[in-house]
């Protein structure tokens, strides 16, 4: 799939040059003629890099790029500014703003091409060396088997790789789930400021399942924005998966988990009330920065409501079918909860545990 760079510049002769250059290279091309626009367009799409000229009107590419590294949704997007400014303080700015690279004007296209794409090759070695596959899982409302999902998902993802599990649900309950009484988790670094919790902090807060899943178990209170942020950070750096159950309705944490997520499972049913509030969650969803093909919606039928009637329903109310169905199963789900040994384990030759499973795989193996 060609990559995806983001030209802003102020002058619509530069921005024509420059798209040219790179389609013929195989790039496919974004424009904006300002630093607003930029960001605007950025709100619903992803590019892998920007390619920012530093001397526009009414904002600069300085405070463009730092507002681009200061929302979670693009903080990893790589900038290159591109100016006619070649003083070595202009330069020291542009790195201090956050850009990966500055190009003085004019350029050769072959030098333009070349440093973009070793730009490129960076980010890629440093989005690998952020550690794990990102699931978030939510329910469109309470009651649809979110946390039932995230645990059996982690589960399943924990044969196979190294997986931490973090319940984000405030009051949650995956730990009961998975029938551990942990001692310490989320609810021991909600005591630290978010500038204090550190990656050994958040490791020591783990609890091991006999599986070798790891949980990140859960606190009464919410979890808020900062602190979620740079929690998931250091999970993400502990692990190759790591699956967060972020309960039923979009909380101020969740929207912005959402855009970081690799993955985002919303959990439903077929019956109108949870598909109404289905429709307002991928709405937030969407207005968080979610992208529309990390979606998955994922139909929990609980009571075996026939497949023609449910699909029928979701598709009349949200407009797509359920990426995947899992269930019937009800009294399998309650039967595990009650002995603390999700369907996955205590009951693997399950029809809904097999579902599972493949559904934990897809989550993995729609990795680019």
């Amino acid at each position: 799939m060609s990559q995806i760079i983001l030209v802003v510049d102020d002058d619509s002769d530069t921005l024509t040059l420059i798209g040219i250059t790179l389609q013929r290279r195989n790039f496919e091309i974004l424009k904006a003629q300002g630093g607003q626009q930029a960001l605007d367009l950025l709100k619903h799409e992803k590019p892998d890099l920007v390619v920012l000229d530093v001397m526009m009107p009414e904002m600069d590419g300085y405070e463009v790029c730092r507002r681009i590294k200061a929302d979670p949704r693009t903080a990893y997007l790589p900038v290159i500014m591109l100016t006619a400014k070649a003083q070595t303080a202009s330069q020291l700015e542009g790195f201090r703003s956050g850009a990966a690279d500055y190009i003085t004007k004019p350029v050769h296209p072959q030098e333009l091409v070349a440093r973009i794409q070793s730009v490129l090759e960076r980010s890629r070695s440093a989005q690998a060396q952020r550690g794990a596959r990102v699931i978030s899982i939510s329910g469109a409302k309470g009651g649809v088997g979110a946390t039932t999902l995230a645990v059996n998902v982690a589960l399943a993802l924990a044969a196979e790789t190294n997986t931490i599990l973090a319940d984000f649900e405030p009051g949650g309950t995956a730990a009961l789930h998975l029938g551990l009484v942990p001692s310490q988790g989320l609810g021991t670094l909600l005591e630290r400021e978010a500038v204090d919790i550190d990656r050994a902090s958040v490791e020591a807060v783990l609890t091991q399942h006999p599986s070798g899943l790891r949980l990140l178990s859960g606190a009464d209170e919410p979890l808020d924005p900062d602190r979620a942020l740079v929690i998931l950070n250091h999970l993400a750096s502990l692990g190759e998966a790591c699956v967060l159950d972020l309960g039923w309705s979009v909380s101020a944490a969740g929207r912005v988990i959402a855009p970081r997520s690799d993955e985002f499972v919303l959990a439903i049913d077929s019956d109108r009330v949870t598909l109404t509030q289905a429709a307002r969650a991928i709405h937030t969803l969407n207005d968080a920065g979610l992208l529309a093909d990390a979606l998955k919606l994922v139909w929990v039928n609980r009571l075996g409501t026939p497949t023609d009637i449910g699909q029928t329903a979701i598709r009349l109310l949200l407009g797509c079918d359920p990426a995947v169905a899992i269930g019937p199963a009800a009294e399998a789900m309650t039967h595990a909860l009650e002995l603390g040994q999700p369907l996955v384990l205590g009951q693997p030759d399950h029809p809904a545990a097999a579902q599972l499973r493949t559904l934990a795989s897809s989550l993995m193996n729609t990795a680019s």
